[in-house]
């Protein structure tokens, strides 16, 4: 589905992201639908905690803000 490009910064934590994109269904920093888009792009692992329960989470981003974000 996507490739994971190690330059990107840490995508925003767990508990900041709505759940489309916690779902892994919306890009993770403009919220645009990523369902049916070709070369969605792994940003990391969001990071985050409620209480006792760990919120860590596969997120995902478009292409357009892969480029933009790249270091």
């Amino acid at each position: 589905m996507s490739q994971r490009l190690h330059d990107l910064p840490e995508p925003p934590p767990a508990n900041e992201l709505g759940y489309a994109a916690y779902s892994g269904w919306a890009c993770c920093w403009c919220g645009k639908s990523l369902l049916g888009m070709r070369g969605t792009v792994s940003a990391g692992i969001s990071r985050g905690r409620q209480g006792a329960h760990v919120l860590d989470m596969e997120v995902y981003c478009c292409p357009d803000c892969a480029a933009a974000r790249r270091r």
